[in-house]
């Protein structure tokens, strides 16, 4: 790994150093289809020297608008290797910003599965050179058109994959990765292949991986996190299923039975909503175990251990275990904030979670819990090379090899980031005296009432989404104002599951809107409330009726709901909480 300088170097040495028939797998019209490494390598190589024979010149910038795959891997490795700086778009971007990251990045080619991308582009003519892969369009070229033409100059050794290799340089720019964030335009974050291999490096340090480890992966290879922790488990060569569809997650753990995968909170919130549920659901005897195991869950995960909890693991909690699968040995948890709650829930119930934090600024991890040190309630210490301090005003701040070239075009907006090197992350934190790392919230989200109080609304909205269970986000209220509201916003996907537990009959809208809900709601807000400062209690809510969603603009990919935009979109409804 010492001579991992590059992305062209890991893609040379999953080729020389690994053997696995079954390296990258994923279903296609239903049918599990896989990729060994060798092919792996010889596509990456292919689609390499084919961008070049179609005119790809050196650090022109080719999108990656598909979903996560291996076939993603091939055009985002080959393209880096033919010499381009790569831009991942998330595939339920907006008309707007689709429009905004190809005109900001001079976006040249354009690799797709989506065909509905032509219907984004509508009129808008930016001569781009699209590369399909599972659909044809006129214009355009498919991915295995592109693979042939590629294989044919290899094999004439137009192209030598050494050649490739020898013109990067650790500080030249890899990719443009363009940021979610809850306010403006999308930023540009330039990041260079020293960078990630940086992480990469530290990450091998950090989680070391068995042979025999399989791995789900399902989150967004557009999102930092997920790639690069992609890129990591290529070097260990491990066995990776790629889920076809989020939805079906739940059945492919099943399936797969993943020794390890990375997730976001709401996937263990829902996960968690699914076991609470299923106990809920029962009856007799099995419903009170049930409930007494969902109570002890809760507790200090430090206290020590009797009879009964034994009992329980055995017939209880090992069935929790299996809504993860059989072979479940570790889960890495970034990309927002895990709530306390539910983290003492799956280390009571036997799961080995590990919280970590990070920016796309820094490519993303700053600070990690793994198997060698894991205190709950933080986000562990400082991953190998990088630094991390706090300002006098309570901002973590970040420096290392890992932090950003710059955001592109953007030296204004660099420069009040990076300050003497140091990257601010907008984050209020506290380093123990054991050099564990805790978030107390956003510098931006930190609420200041009518009445001078302060309220951190974050570990309220996860409460709010914890207890509720028919939630996909809220959004606390309180800048300002004379006391605490809430917006709440159904997720339609699970919100069923609700209206069966509560023998509700009729239709969404109906319910969101009834007599039913409002109870149930306010009695779960009681509860809530019983465990909050008087100023921070929740005084008044709202169910919001309308569906949001990331293709709207109100949630980010890393399923974070933006604030800023919501609460202009319920302007009125706030404005009402007040009169």
């Amino acid at each position: 790994m010492k001579n991992l300088k590059t992305i062209c170097d890991l893609v040379s040495l999953q080729n020389l150093e690994i053997k696995n028939e079954k390296l990258l797998n994923f279903k296609e019209k239903g049918v599990w289809r896989s990729f060994s490494n060798k092919e792996f390598f010889d596509n990456i190589f292919h689609f390499a020297c084919g961008l070049k024979e179609i005119g790809l010149q050196k650090n022109q910038t080719i999108a990656i608008f598909s979903y996560q795959n291996p076939i993603w891997l091939i055009a985002d490795l080959g393209s880096i290797l033919a010499g381009a700086t790569t831009v991942p778009i998330f595939h339920n971007i907006s008309k707007e910003n689709l429009a905004h990251e190809i005109l900001d990045a001079e976006i040249s080619y354009i690799f797709t599965d989506n065909s509905e991308y032509f219907d984004l582009l509508g009129n808008n003519n930016f001569n781009l050179k699209t590369i399909t892969y599972g659909f044809k369009k006129e214009g355009s070229i498919t991915f295995e058109e592109l693979l042939s033409i590629g294989k044919k100059a290899a094999e004439s050794q137009k192209y030598l994959f050494e050649d490739f290799v020898n013109e990067k340089k650790a500080e030249d720019l890899a990719t443009i990765i363009y940021t979610s964030g809850s306010t403006g335009k999308p930023k540009g974050v330039e990041i260079t292949h020293h960078n990630l291999i940086t992480q990469i490096k530290a990450t091998i340090e950090t989680f070391p991986l068995k042979k025999n480890d399989v791995v789900l992966s399902f989150l967004p290879l557009a999102h930092i996190f997920e790639r690069m922790v992609m890129m990591f488990y290529l070097t260990q060569g491990v066995s990776i299923y790629f889920a076809d569809d989020t939805k079906n997650v739940g059945t492919l753990l099943k399936e797969v039975n993943p020794t390890l995968m990375t997730v976001v909170p709401r996937v263990l919130e829902k996960v968690y909503i699914r076991i609470k549920e299923n106990v809920d659901n029962a009856s007799g005897f099995k419903k009170c175990l049930g409930k007494i195991a969902l109570k002890k869950a809760f507790l200090s995960s430090e206290r020590k251990k009797n009879i009964s909890d034994k009992i329980i693991d055995l017939l209880v909690y090992k069935k929790f275990r299996a809504a993860l699968g059989s072979k479940m040995r570790m889960i890495i948890c970034g990309g927002a904030s895990l709530s306390l709650e539910l983290q003492e829930f799956y280390k009571n119930i036997g799961i080995n979670l590990y919280c970590g934090y990070g920016l796309t600024e820094a490519s993303p991890v700053l600070a990690a819990n793994n198997e060698k040190f894991n205190k709950i309630g933080t986000i562990g210490k400082v991953f190998p090379f990088v630094e991390l301090k706090i300002a006098d005003d309570g901002e973590l701040l970040a420096k290392g090899d890992n932090i950003m070239k710059g955001y592109h075009k953007s030296p204004k907006k660099t420069a009040e980031v990076i300050v003497d090197g140091w990257l601010k992350t907008g984050d209020l934190a506290q380093i123990d005296s054991d050099g564990f790392v805790k978030i107390i919230g956003r510098k931006k989200e930190l609420f200041k009432t009518a009445n001078g109080k302060y309220v951190c609304p974050v570990p309220i909205e996860q409460k709010l989404v914890q207890n509720l269970g028919f939630l996909i986000g809220s959004i606390v209220i309180a800048e300002g104002k004379q006391f605490t509201t809430a917006i709440l916003f159904p997720d339609f996907e699970i919100i069923s599951k609700t209206k069966e537990k509560l023998k509700f009959v009729g239709d969404d809208l109906i319910f969101l809107k009834s007599e039913v809900l409002l109870n149930f709601v306010q009695k779960n807000l009681d509860k809530i409330n019983a465990d909050l400062n008087h100023w921070e209690q929740i005084q008044k809510f709202y169910i919001a009726c309308d569906s949001i969603s990331i293709e709207s603009g109100e949630i980010t990919p890393s399923m974070k709901l933006k604030r800023s935009v919501l609460e202009e979109k319920y302007k009125n409804v706030i404005d009402g909480f007040y009169i």
